[in-house]
C-alpha cells in the first residue's frame, strides 16, 4: 500500500511538471493517500501484534505532516511567482 502513496506523489509531480502550484496539489494528494493507507491499516488490523495502533498513527502522522508541510511551502512559493503572462 505504501508504494501506492509514492506512486501518487511521483505521478502527481510529473503531471504538475514540477511547477510549485501543481506540486502543492500533488503533495496534498500524497498526504491524503498516506492518511487513507493509515485508515485501511487500522481498520484491517494490519501490523498487529508487532505494531500497536498508536505506533501506526504516530509514524504515519509524521509522514502526513511532512507531506502537508512541503505542500504548504510549495503553495507559498507559487504565490511569490509572477503570472506567466506578466513580463
Amino acid at each position: 500500500m505504501y508504494f501506492g502513496v509514492l506512486a501518487v506523489g511521483i505521478i502527481g509531480a510529473i503531471i504538475a511538471r514540477f511547477q510549485p502550484q501543481g506540486m502543492a496539489r500533488a503533495l496534498f494528494g500524497t498526504a491524503l493517500a498516506q492518511g487513507l493507507v493509515t485508515a485501511i491499516a487500522l481498520i484491517a488490523g494490519l501490523g498487529l501484534p508487532w505494531s500497536p495502533p498508536a505506533e501506526i498513527i504516530l509514524l504515519n502522522g509524521f509522514f502526513i505532516a511532512l507531506f502537508s508541510g512541503s505542500a504548504w511551502l510549495f503553495r507559498r512559493a507559487a504565490r511569490g511567482q509572477p503570472e506567466r503572462g506578466d513580463a
